[in-house]
Parts: structure tokens; C-alpha cells; sequence
């Protein structure tokens, strides 16, 4: 797999002109200049057209009196782009670790420093990795979806708001998704659903970590670390967006394999 296509939020109701909930300014890329970005500070969202035709959902920031233009990425896309970056970077980290490690004589300062890094940048891509799956899940429950328990005693009714603050990521992939698109992910186990659960697993841990006085808990959290299926599980989260939602992520069509 090589990185990903850039995408902008709202990028497939723009490419297929639909409208957005809000009345928002649009700019070509020819009429984007300091006049324009001045009287419409207030409003602050706009929609750049660029040279290619893209369009591009932004917002005006006022920078200490100099107001720029800021793009606003998809969220599920940027935080999966990031995680890819650092998985890049984790792969060579620990082959620094390891052979550094390997020879008794080096264990010095550069190999302490090389254990902080793979630690750090293997965790914070794990993070955003997942970071990438709940926003894209959150993203597509339908805005008038309603999510309901049924029990004996009671019934229980959520809106789309309150599925994102209170219902487990668990069931959102397990009930929420697969009732309210009528597509389930997981209805079957297979080995890329699995990936998936063991993401969650050791992004709760690191999120969550826990005292240990043995020291326990740390090893076996390096030791996942060390052994995680990064490259599979890549795969499972890049395939579970396309299986809800076709070509929602693609792999970048140019010519720079990083």
C-alpha cells in the first residue's frame, strides 16, 4: 500500500454540486485576494475553486490582523495519511532498535533514545489510525437515523448526535452501522474484522494506561508493539471504508511510492 489521495471535507458533495446546509461564499482561485478574504472574515466558511476544477471547503482564520485562507481536510482521510507517515517512520525505528539492541556493547544513550522513539511514534500512529475509523463512523450514520434498544422494561431512542457520545464504538460497528445502511462489516469473522477488534484493543491501552508496579503491563504493551500487524491492519481499516462507502479512500495515482 502507498499513501493515500488527499481529500476535503464535504469533498463528494461539492464534486457532484450539491448543496451545503449552510449558504456559503464561493471564490474561484482568480478571485481569491486579500478584499475578498477581508469582507467575508465574518462569515468565515468559503468554498475555493481551484485551477483544476476542485473544489475546496476552507475557512478564513485571522491571523493577528492578516486573515489566510485554511483548507479543512476530511478528518477519517488526514488522520489515516498521518498514520501512514508514522507507520513509515516505526518501521525504521525499529530496525534501529533492534539492531542497536542486538550488539551488547551499544546499549547507551542512542539506544535509550531509539526505545523512546519507536514507543512514541508507534503508539501515536495506532492512535490516529483509529482516530481515522471513528471519524469515518461517526460521519456516515445518516443524519436522521435513529438507533433504538428495546428491552422488556423500556425503550431507548438515539439520535445521531447522541450515537456518537454514547453508544461503544462495539456496537456501532456491530448494530448501528449494519441497521442503518443494511451492510454489516463484521457479520462474518474473518481475518481483516479481526485486525480491526485488535486495533481497539491496543489503542484503549495506550489511551488507558494503567499502574503497574511490576512493570508488567509496559512490557506486554512493547511486546504488542513490537509484534502488531501494522500493514494488515491498514488494509482492514483502508477496505472497511471502501465496503461502506465506494472509493471513499484511494491510493495516491502518482508516481512517489513513500
Amino acid at each position: 500500500m502507498k499513501h493515500i489521495k488527499r481529500k476535503f471535507l464535504f469533498h463528494e458533495h461539492l464534486k457532484n454540486n450539491e448543496s451545503l446546509k449552510n449558504n456559503i461564499n464561493f471564490v474561484t482561485q482568480e478571485g481569491l485576494d486579500e478584499g475578498f478574504l477581508k469582507s467575508n472574515a465574518k462569515d468565515n466558511f468559503t468554498i475555493i475553486e481551484t485551477d483544476l476544477n476542485e473544489r475546496i471547503f476552507s475557512f478564513i482564520h485571522n491571523n493577528n490582523g492578516i486573515h489566510t485562507i485554511i483548507p479543512v481536510p476530511d478528518f477519517a482521510l488526514v488522520n489515516f495519511d498521518f498514520a501512514y507517515k508514522l507507520n513509515l517512520d516505526r518501521i525504521k525505528l525499529k530496525k534501529e532498535l533492534l539492531e542497536l539492541l542486538s550488539n551488547l556493547n551499544q546499549q547507551n544513550e542512542v539506544s535509550s533514545t531509539s526505545a523512546y522513539g519507536f514507543y512514541g511514534t508507534a503508539t501515536t500512529c495506532l492512535i490516529c489510525l483509529f482516530t481515522s475509523l471513528e471519524c469515518f463512523i461517526n460521519d456516515i450514520i445518516p443524519d436522521m437515523y435513529e438507533y433504538k434498544i428495546i428491552s422488556n422494561r423500556k425503550t431507548e431512542i438515539y439520535n445521531k448526535s447522541q450515537i456518537q457520545y454514547s453508544i461503544s464504538f462495539d456496537d456501532k460497528i456491530t448494530k448501528v452501522l449494519p441497521n442503518a445502511l443494511h451492510k454489516n462489516f463484521f457479520q462474518k469473522p474473518t481475518p481483516l474484522n479481526i485486525h480491526i477488534h485488535n486495533l481497539k484493543k491496543i489503542r484503549n491501552e495506550i489511551i488507558h494506561t494503567k499502574s503497574d508496579k511490576t512493570g508488567k503491563l509496559h512490557v506486554e504493551t512493547l511486546k504488542t508493539l513490537l509484534k502488531f500487524k501494522y500493514d494488515e491492519t491498514f488494509k482492514a481499516v483502508f477496505d472497511f471504508f471502501n465496503f461502506y462507502k465506494e472509493s471513499y479512500i484511494e491510493e495516491c495515482p502518482c508516481e512517489n511510492n513513500w
